[in-house]
């Protein structure tokens, strides 16, 4: 649990960084390559040949669909819809984790979907906000992008769980990291939009920090905490990180927010994620 406690403070404040500084200047599929590339290079030091080529496959294309495809969806959206946008419409996320391991386990558990519909209620109490055209767009990339963050989620859970002798802690992250590398370099070949680099040693700073920290740290963090929790906790913690996201947008960059929704909001998914853990459902 602490390793994604961990990754949803750091993601707190990937959002706004995004938002509010890089997305103006940099296309998403430059900034999608960076964060891929800087994880990739983070983790280079773990870098080992002596594995199974099934195995370096299914981790590296895992990688390619957690964070390759994913990140292409999540920034583009940026280009469409505010940030606080963005984290209502990330409140989703709970129920593709669940729906992805109820097919998987072939099983539906009722308990188990009624956490996770409470967590996007309870998300949903955090941001009641109006839509136009824009954020349309933005919603269904976003989903794409909760789509694809889910099902890498369960699929490196799974993975893990059946291959815990192959591999350690690290390496496994040196061939994710390149997958999703191959995935941004190929987009961003075939952009039309083409390499825009930052335009100042704060922006860079602030992409060194996106790469090493948000992706590299963050994504290991993450699924290697999810190997530790059931699918049911793994999937409302995905919610947490949308009051804490909140709070950096209001204390960081004056936004506004309604309190008495915050609190019952907050309330409700830090409640989802204490009963999945104590009914262990």
């Amino acid at each position: 649990m602490i390793y994604l406690i961990i990754t949803t403070i750091i993601w707190s404040f990937s959002f706004s960084i995004i938002g509010n500084y890089l997305s103006p200047q940099i296309n998403s599929w430059t900034l999608a390559f960076f964060r891929s590339l800087i994880a990739f290079i983070f983790f280079l030091p773990w870098f080992r040949k002596d594995i199974s080529y099934k195995y370096l496959i299914r981790i590296t294309s895992i990688g390619a669909l957690q964070i390759g495809l994913m990140y292409v969806f999540y920034l583009t959206a940026f280009n469409y819809t505010t940030v606080q946008r963005i984290l209502l419409f990330t409140i989703t996320t709970p129920f593709y984790v669940v729906l992805i391991s109820n097919l998987f386990e072939r099983k539906f558990k009722l308990p188990v979907f009624l956490l996770s519909i409470f967590s996007i209620i309870g998300a949903f109490f955090l941001r009641t906000i109006y839509f136009d055209k824009n954020d349309l767009i933005g919603f269904v990339l976003i989903q794409s992008a909760n789509l694809c963050f889910a099902l890498g989620q369960i699929l490196y859970k799974r993975f893990k769980q059946g291959n815990w002798s192959q591999g350690d802690k690290f390496h496994d992250f040196t061939y994710f990291f390149f997958g999703a590398l191959l995935i941004s370099s190929f987009g961003l070949i075939i952009s039309s939009q083409g390499l825009s680099l930052p335009g100042s040693f704060a922006e860079w700073i602030l992409v060194l920090w996106l790469g090493g920290i948000s992706t590299g740290l963050g994504y290991y963090f993450w699924n290697r905490g999810s190997e530790y929790v059931s699918s049911t906790t793994l999937a409302v913690m995905n919610n947490l990180v949308i009051p804490t996201a909140l709070l950096v947008e209001t204390v960081f960059f004056s936004r506004t927010v309604n309190i008495e929704s915050y609190i019952i909001g907050t309330i409700i998914i830090i409640s989802t994620i204490v009963a999945s853990v104590r009914f262990k459902v």
